[in-house]
This record gives C-alpha cells, structure tokens and sequence, in this order.
C-alpha cells in the first residue's frame, strides 16, 4: 500500500525504517505543515539557467566529472527557481551562481581544510569580502584570492551592476555577517564548546547563510524599501523568522549527513549534547517550527501601513521571504545532498536512521 501524502494518516503511517548496528530510527517533524503546506511555483527558467550556471561554475573550478556531477546533484538552480519563480534569465543566473558557489564555500568550513583553522580561516574570509569593503566592484589585485573567492567577486560584479546602492549594501552587510558566523562556528569546533541554544541561534542565524539569500531576492524583483521602514521592529522580525524556519529545516534534515561528517554545528546536536534523547531533539526542533509560524502571521500583523506604493513593495518582499523558505524546504527533498535515492521515502514516511551517539 502506498501512503498518500495528502492523507497520511493511514495504516502504513508508523512504518519502520530497520536501523543497523549503531544506529536508530527516529520520527522527524511534520514540515510540509501551515503556509508552507503548498505546492511550489517554479520559475519556468529553471532547466535553461540550472545548465548554464553548472557548466560555468565547473569550468571556472576545472571541475572534474565528478566534481561536476556532485555540482549537478546538489541542485541548488532549483531552490533559486521556488525562491525567484518570477525572476528574469540574468537575475535569476545570479542567484543560482551564489547558491552553487555557497556549498563548496561552506562545505571548506563545515568539514574541510578551514574547519579547525581560525587564522587562515579569517584571511579567506577577509579576502572574500574585501571587494564589498571597498564598495568596488573590481576584484583587488594586489592580494592573492582563492577561486572560490574570484567566483564571487563575479556575482558581486552583477549585483552591483544591476541594484541600487541600497540593496548592495544589503547584501555587504548580509555577507560581513555570514562569515562572522562561520568563523564563530570554527571558534567553537577548535575550542570544543558546547554551546547553549541562545548561543547557538545567535551564531547560526548568521552563518547559515539566509540573509544574503534576502537582499538577493531585492536585487532579484527589483524591491524598494526605504531603510527607515527596512529597519523597522516589524520587518527585522520578518527576516529573523525566515531565516529561524530555513535554519531549523536545515538542521533537521542535514542532521544524518552532517553526523557522519563530524559537523558539530546543528540544532539536534546541541539538544543531544545538552541532554535531551535523540528523539525529543528532534520533537522540540518541530515544536519551534510551530512557534516560527504563529510569529510570521503576529509579525505580518505588526508591520504599519505606509500607503500603497510603499505596502506593495512591502508584499513583494514578504512573498519573497516566504518564497525562500518554500524553496527551503522543497529543495531538501530535491537534491540528493542529505538522502540519496530516499527522497521520497523519507519525505513520505518521515523517518530516518542517525548514529547512536551524539
């Protein structure tokens, strides 16, 4: 019998995944739930710039095949697809180019050669954001910068191209923070702390890497905010829960890949270590999903109305936020990154096998 995703409670609904030695299956939370329960639209751009921006970034790499092919599974053309699903062919290009150069970036922090190196570490990342310091959009010459690092200097290249200074800025200041996090995450891996969830949300927020996704959605759809209103209670609000609600995604459904790799940065790792079962992790990680959602709806309620010109672009930019989570989520059951050939399964199912031990 086959479970129908539009009604899951059927027999089949407890089926068991048999965990081998070392292992235990465990329950992962109802994701697919509130406003994010929806079938996404997908720009219709997706498979001609998916192609494009993969064999750019391969060449520019002088990726190998399989390079090549791990580039291909990831996949990330198609979240920038749910995200942007209006977006035209060179923005959207853009975006897709900053989502397949994020993962390799991250991934020589996360578990490569910069994971316990704070020093280098900081060099690379000041070498990354030396050109938007700079407020230039020529990459600096005079210092050595790694591929990856040339690579984005491209993207910055065509947002400052096409946005208003506003938005770059945006974007800088997103940047400056998402490597802020990812060196506070090494910080910790080289002292071997662990840290408290305040302390953990408070880094995560910043190097998950969702608050540049944002300011690229502005220069995506072309969004005018003032900075006053920008800046407002409300729409900070906004953003924290959308970056919350993609992180939480994350960290759910990377926390079996991430295990196996020694990462140590994750919502579920900090619960084990701090006490809780492998099960209750997992439950309260959902059970905050829950308090993300009531506050999106709270949030959209405190925003004021500054009259219809400012409130449309006010829309646009809350669908885009909503948009990005969407394609957060969609996209994890998409690439082969976390589960393989077990998409389905485990999207219809919920079930995966983590290691024993924390």
């Amino acid at each position: 019998m086959m479970l129908d995703l539009q009604n899951p409670d059927q027999s089949d609904w407890h089926f068991a995944v048999e965990a081998p030695p070392g292992k235990v299956s465990v329950v992962i939370p109802d994701l697919f739930s509130s406003f994010l329960s929806l079938p996404p639209r997908v720009n219709p751009l997706y498979l001609k710039v998916k192609a494009e921006s993969e064999a750019w970034f391969s060449e520019k790499l002088g990726a190998n095949r399989n390079v090549s092919r791990k580039i291909q599974k990831l996949d990330f053309a198609w979240f920038c697809s749910i995200a942007a699903p209006e977006a035209n062919k060179e923005e959207l290009r853009t975006l897709c180019d900053w989502g397949n150069w994020v993962f390799p970036f991250d991934d020589t922090f996360d578990n490569g050669d910069l994971r316990s190196d704070e020093i280098i570490g900081r060099q690379v990342l000041n070498s990354l954001l030396s050109v938007m310091r700079d407020c230039r959009t020529q990459a600096d010459t005079h210092s050595e910068k790694t591929v990856l690092v040339e690579i984005h200097d491209t993207i910055w290249e065509r947002v400052v191209k096409s946005s208003q200074p506003y938005v770059q800025q945006r974007f800088a200041v997103a940047m400056e923070l998402y490597c802020e996090g990812i060196i506070a995450h090494v910080g910790h891996f080289f002292q071997h702390k662990i840290p408290s969830l305040e302390e953990y949300m408070a880094v995560r927020r910043r190097g998950v890497g969702v608050l540049p996704v944002f300011a690229l959605m502005e220069y995506a759809h072309n969004i005018k905010i003032p900075e006053n209103i920008y800046n407002s209670t409300a729409m900070r609000e906004l953003r924290r829960i959308g970056i919350d609600v993609v992180l939480i995604q994350n960290d759910i459904l990377s926390y079996a890949k991430e295990q196996e790799e020694g990462v140590p940065h994750n919502l579920v790792t900090v619960f084990r270590t701090n006490g809780m079962s492998i099960q209750d992790a997992f439950d309260q990680a959902g059970e905050m999903l829950k308090h993300c959602y009531r506050d999106w709806y709270l949030a959209q309620a405190e925003l004021l109305q500054y009259g219809e010109a400012i409130d449309a672009q006010l829309q646009l930019y809350m669908i885009a936020i909503q948009n990005v989570m969407t394609a957060s989520l969609n996209w994890h059951f998409k690439s082969t990154r976390y589960f393989g050939d077990k998409n389905d399964s485990v999207r219809r199912y919920r079930r995966i096998t983590v290691l024993e031990d924390p």
